[in-house]
C-alpha cells in the first residue's frame, strides 16, 4: 500500500500491533477479559489471502456469536430493544433466566451475564476491524490494488461503526477504540461522546463503498448512508439525516416487499427490501450452528405436540402490543384508545366472559377468535394467538403452546418463525429454531419511516403522510398474497376482521405533535419484535412517561410488573462489572459505571 493509502487509514501513523489479543486468530478469547497471551506481528501478514481471512473474521461478530455469545448477543436485539419497551415479555417461567426478568423490571444487575456477552461480542468485533486496519498500515499486501485496499478500509470502518453504535445505544457512555490504541488490554476511558467517531466511520464508508456488492452481506454505499442517517436521528439531527434518506429513496435500489412477511421468510433473504442484513446459513459442512440464526432459539413456542417447532417459550408479546393493532372502521390505528379494552384472548379463561366453563382451555374447538373487531393484519404475521393459523404449522391451540400463561400472557412471537414446509432446507436438520433466516438490520420500511420523521421535524407533513401510507398500503394489499392453505390470509381460512388503510385526509395544517405521534405509532406497528422499540423511545425522549403508563396498564395482567418503575437512569443498561474490573490501570478503573447502578 502506498503512503497516500496509509494516510487515509490512520493519518499516516503506522501502528504496531504489540499485545494484540489472540482473539484476532481465534473467536474464543474474550476481549477485555484476559491478559494478552502473546503478540502478533503484522509484518508477517502480507498476502491477500491472509488479509481476506482477517476481513472475514471481522464480519463474524455480526451474527452475535464470535465464539463468545449466543441468543443474548444476537443482532435482533429483542431482549434489549423489545423487552421492557411494551412490546415483549421475557416469557417462559419467571424463574427461567431470572436475570432477564430483572432487566424487564428495570433493575438489571451489574454482573448480568447476558449484558457481558453482548459487550464482549461488540468489542471483539471492533478489535477485529482494527486488526485489519493495522495490517494494512504495516504492510504492502501482495497484488492488492489501492482501490481494493480502500474498499477493505471502508468495509472495516462500516463494521466498526456498527459495533460501536450497538454499544452506544445500549450503554450510552462507552469507549471508542480505533486502530491507534496501543494498550494491549484496550483499556480506554468512556469519558467522552463517541458519536463523532461513529459518524466519521459511516461517512468514510458511504464515500468509499460501491453502490452494490457482488457478495450478499457486504455493506454498500447506501447501507452506510442509511446508517449515518440513523446516527443523526439518534442525536435529533434531522436536517443532516433528511438528505441522506432522500438519496437512499431516490436511488431506486429498494422497494417494499409485496407481502410484509417476506421480510421474515428465508426464501426472500437479501430481497428488494433489504438495505443491510446479517447473513445466516445451515447445513454447511463443518459449521454446526455457528452460522445459523440463533437469536430466536429460545423464542419458539413450547409446543410438545410439534417437536420440530417446540422451544423454550421466551419472547412473548405483550397485551399492550397486541391491542395496538386494533383499528377503527376506516382501518386507522386507535392511537388514543387502543388500550382501553383487550383483544380477545384466553388469559384467565373463566374471568373474561368469552368462554363457557372450559375444562380444557387448550382445545381450539372451544374457542372462537374475535371476527368482529377491526384489526391490522400485521398482528397475525407478528403474533401467535389462539384460534389463528400459526403460519403453516396449524391453528395455534392457545395455552397448550404457552409455557406459563399466567406469568407472561397468552401470546407467542411469530415474526421470526420459519415455515413447517421449510424444515431441513432452511433449518438445521429438523429443528426449526436453528435456521437460515437472515436478520434485518436496516430494511427499506425503516428508511421510509425515518424519512417520515425528518419530514415531520424539518420538512413537509404531507410528505410524511405519503411515506407512512406506503407502509400502510403494503399492509392492506398484502392481505391477499397467499402463503399457503393454512395461512390466515388469501385463500386460507378467515382469522380476523382485517381492516387497514391509508391516511386519506391531508396532514397539512396539523401540528407537528399530531403528525409525530402517528409516525411513531406506525413505527411501533411495523417494527415490533425487531429490536428497536426501546431505543426509539429513548432517542425520542419519551421513555419515562411512555413506559410508566405502559407498566400501569400491563401490570394489571402481569403480576411481576407490579411495583416496577422506569426512571431516567434506566435509559441505559449497566456497564458489565467484569469489564470495569478488567479496565484498571494503576488501581484506577478506566471505565466508569452508568448513573443509578
Amino acid at each position: 500500500m502506498n503512503a497516500n493509502m496509509k494516510s487515509r487509514v490512520t493519518g499516516g501513523l503506522a501502528v504496531a500491533m504489540a499485545g494484540v489479543l489472540s482473539l484476532s486468530m481465534s473467536g474464543c478469547s474474550d476481549m477485555l477479559e484476559k491478559n494478552p497471551q502473546g503478540t502478533l506481528n503484522p509484518a508477517v501478514l502480507t498476502t491477500k489471502s491472509t488479509l481476506d481471512k482477517q476481513v472475514i473474521a471481522a464480519y463474524a461478530g455480526l451474527n452475535g456469536h464470535n465464539g463468545t455469545g449466543d441468543w443474548s448477543s444476537s443482532p435482533d436485539n429483542m431482549y434489549y430493544g423489545d423487552m421492557g419497551a411494551g412490546i415483549m415479555h421475557k416469557g417462559s417461567t419467571t424463574g427461567d433466566q431470572n436475570g432477564m426478568l430483572l432487566m424487564e423490571q428495570y433493575k438489571p444487575e451489574t454482573n448480568l451475564g447476558v449484558l457481558n456477552n453482548k459487550w464482549r461480542v461488540m468489542y471483539n468485533g471492533v478489535e477485529r476491524c482494527n486488526d485489519v486496519l493495522r495490517i494494512l498500515n504495516a504492510n504492502d499486501i501482495e497484488n492488492l490494488t489501492e482501490a481494493e485496499a480502500n474498499q477493505v478500509v471502508a468495509e472495516m470502518r462500516f463494521l466498526r461503526g456498527y459495533y460501536h453504535f450497538e454499544a452506544k445505544q445500549l450503554w450510552g457512555t462507552v469507549p471508542y477504540l480505533d486502530e491507534t490504541v496501543e494498550d494491549p488490554m484496550r483499556r480506554v476511558a468512556n469519558d467522552r461522546d463517541i458519536w463523532p467517531g461513529i459518524e466519521a466511520d459511516f461517512a468514510f464508508a458511504m464515500n468509499n463503498l460501491p453502490d452494490s456488492q457482488a457478495e450478499p452481506g457486504r455493506p454498500t454505499r447506501y447501507a452506510a448512508e442509511a446508517f449515518l442517517a440513523k446516527v443523526y436521528l439518534f442525536q435529533q439531527k434531522y436536517g443532516e439525516a433528511k438528505p441522506l434518506l432522500d438519496d437512499v429513496i431516490a436511488s431506486g435500489k429498494y422497494q417494499l416487499h409485496r407481502n410484509f412477511y417476506d421480510n421474515f421468510n428465508p426464501e426472500q433473504n437479501n430481497g428488494v427490501e433489504s438495505v443491510f442484513q446479517v447473513q445466516t446459513a445451515v447445513n454447511l459442512a463443518g459449521t454446526d450452528l455457528a452460522r445459523a440464526n440463533r437469536g430466536g432459539d429460545l423464542a419458539y413456542p413450547n409446543a410438545p405436540d410439534e417437536p420440530n417447532l417446540s422451544g423454550a417459550g421466551f419472547n412473548q408479546p405483550t397485551f399492550d402490543m397486541v391491542n395496538s393493532y386494533k383499528t377503527d372502521e376506516n382501518g386507522l390505528p386507535l392511537i388514543d384508545s387502543y388500550y382501553e379494552t383487550d383483544f380477545k384472548n384466553d388469559q384467565g379463561v373463566y374471568s373474561q366472559g368469552y368462554l363457557p366453563a372450559d375444562p380444557n382451555p387448550g382445545d381450539t374447538d372451544l374457542f372462537e377468535p374475535d371476527m368482529t373487531t377491526p384489526v391490522d393484519p400485521r398482528l397475525d404475521w407478528t403474533v401467535g394467538r389462539r384460534g389463528v393459523p400459526f403460519h403453516d404449522w396449524g391453528v395455534h391451540p392457545g395455552m397448550r403452546w404457552i409455557r406459563d400463561q399466567p406469568s407472561a400472557g397468552p401470546y407467542n412471537q411469530k415474526k421470526w418463525i420459519i415455515l413447517k414446509s421449510q424444515l431441513a432446507k432452511y433449518s438445521n436438520k429438523n429443528t426449526a429454531k436453528f435456521n437460515a433466516l437472515n436478520i434485518n438490520i436496516i430494511r427499506y420500511a425503516q428508511v421510509l419511516l425515518w424519512a417520515a420523521e425528518c419530514e415531520v421535524e424539518v420538512g413537509d407533513l404531507d410528505k410524511a403522510r405519503a411515506y407512512v401510507n406506503q407502509i400502510r398500503a403494503r399492509a392492506r394489499d398484502g392481505i391477499y398474497v397467499r402463503l399457503g392453505e393454512a395461512a390466515p390470509f388469501g385463500d386460507g381460512p378467515a382469522a380476523a376482521n382485517y381492516v387497514v388503510d391509508e391516511y386519506k385526509e391531508s396532514w397539512a395544517g396539523q401540528s407537528k405533535e399530531w403528525a409525530r405521534e402517528r409516525v411513531r405509532f406506525e413505527t411501533r406497528l411495523e417494527l415490533a419484535l425487531e429490536g428497536m422499540a426501546f431505543f426509539d423511545l429513548v432517542r425520542w425522549g419519551i421513555a419515562e412517561e411512555y413506559l410508566n403508563a405502559y407498566i400501569a396498564r400491563e401490570s394489571e395482567k402481569i403480576e411481576y410488573l407490579r411495583g416496577a418503575v422506569f426512571d431516567v437512569n434506566d435509559r441505559y443498561r449497566p456497564i458489565p462489572l467484569t469489564q470495569i474490573d478488567n479496565s484498571y490501570i494503576e488501581g484506577v478503573p478506566t471505565l466508569v459505571q452508568n448513573p443509578g447502578y
